[in-house]
């Protein structure tokens, strides 16, 4: 079953912030990331996860992922080398959570990744799916 993406009406990403969900979106499994868009020595932390450094490593790590029920993508900020995209997610028989991707670019244009921060966390005020 596909996942299913949300957001509000009125969230109408430009090009950098479309860049920066289409980002967030691969690394929770929905969609690809190109290893190109990965800087060769690039950082991904994630809650409770550790932190994976290198394009090969990153890239084994979103293949293995398995992507959500639903995403409801709440905010999209950028602004120079860096991005936030926020939200809440739905996996099988847990509660709503909380996500947050930090993204920090080699440069402006976010042609490429160096770090990536992924935050998750539960739902107090969420249900269960």
């Amino acid at each position: 079953m596909a996942t299913q993406v949300t957001r509000p009406a009125d969230l109408r990403p430009n090009a950098m912030n479309q860049r920066a969900e289409d980002i967030a979106l691969a690394l929770m499994g929905v969609g690809a990331l190109a290893p190109e868009q990965l800087a060769e020595t690039a950082s991904w932390d994630q809650t409770q996860q550790g932190t994976l450094v290198g394009r090969r490593a990153i890239l084994e790590k979103i293949a293995q992922s398995a992507a959500p029920e639903q995403i409801t993508i709440s905010e999209i900020v950028t602004q120079g080398k860096a991005g936030t995209v926020s939200g809440t997610l739905r996996r099988a028989g847990r509660a709503n959570t909380l996500f947050c991707h930090v993204l920090r670019f080699t440069a402006s244009n976010g042609a490429q990744l160096a770090q990536m921060v992924s935050f998750e966390h539960e739902d107090a005020h969420g249900g269960r799916g």
